[in-house]
């Protein structure tokens, strides 16, 4: 933004005319600089379902790229976010209060529970005592499991699959928070939430996570017409996903009071630009 300003110091000695087409004009580019950049991707802290190794090969990269100065600025930054977000993975693990996956035991017969992780992050297993999954990363929750199934059940298998905690909102027929397999396609997001609304937009989405914005137009486009699971967008509980709706025709009403709107404040800015360089002038 530095070099608009540095033009706008320049064509100061122009017409007044000039001045205030520049200034105009330099305003609608400043608002539209600062809009693009607070659209930024927050770190993923690594893949969901990443080995204990990888994550830690990850952490000794960044840890390396810092200790060296390679990255500045905003790239430094999101790389300390996402290596404490590893730290704390590494450390705690993934699974947190109220996550849930699905079991599948096999003994004789098979039977398949949702379970639910509860506090002190506990776990039942039916039929069996519970288990913990303190610091267990969900790479390694079908091995922790087994193992804890080994020692009470002989000849027995166990199978997990994982659940991710979605928002999806929008134009949707329910909107709220959903139970998704990772490894379903994110267009299923929809039938989940009872289908699209009428004037959904069911070609694209937003993708949010903590008031950001991660993912909208032509990605989330691909990534329905590709069927990109929601792992594969790395997509993660509390994660918000918003279908938008059609943009409807404005009546004539609205249009005029649009259009009153917007010259009032068109007119209000080059009026106070005038009175600006009438002073710097003076």
């Amino acid at each position: 933004m530095s070099e608009y300003f540095r033009l706008g110091t320049a064509v100061l000695r122009g017409s007044a005319r000039f001045r205030l087409f520049f200034a105009a004009a330099l305003l609608f580019s400043v608002s539209v600089s600062v809009t693009s950049a607070t659209a930024q991707n927050v770190p993923s802290a690594g893949a969901q379902r990443a080995s204990r190794t990888e994550l830690a090969a990850q952490r000794a990269q960044l840890e390396q790229q810092l200790a060296t100065g390679q990255l500045k600025g905003d790239r430094q930054s999101r790389a300390r976010l996402e290596l404490a977000g590893l730290q704390a993975r590494l450390k705690d693990g993934d699974f947190h209060v109220g996550d849930r996956f699905l079991l599948t035991l096999r003994t004789e017969t098979e039977r398949s529970d949702t379970i639910a992780v509860r506090d002190s992050l506990m776990v039942s297993v039916p039929g069996l005592p519970d288990v913990s999954l303190t610091g267990v990363l969900r790479a390694e929750l079908n091995e922790r499991l087994s193992t804890h199934v080994a020692t009470y059940l002989r000849n027995s298998s166990v199978r997990t699959g994982l659940f991710t905690r979605v928002s999806v909102q929008g134009a949707v027929t329910r909107t709220g928070y959903y139970y998704v397999p990772l490894d379903r396609p994110v267009s299923d997001l929809l039938m989940t939430a009872g289908g699209q609304a009428p004037n959904a937009k069911a070609d694209e989405f937003e993708l949010r996570r903590g008031g950001a914005r991660l993912l909208s137009g032509k990605e989330s486009k691909r990534a329905i017409k590709e069927g990109m699971t929601l792992e594969q967008l790395d997509i993660q509980s509390g994660d918000e996903v918003r279908i938008p709706a059609k943009r409807g025709r404005l009546s004539v009403a609205e249009f005029v009071q649009l259009l009153f709107v917007f010259s009032t404040l068109f007119f209000a800015g080059l009026q106070f630009l005038q009175w600006y360089y009438g002073r710097q002038d003076a």
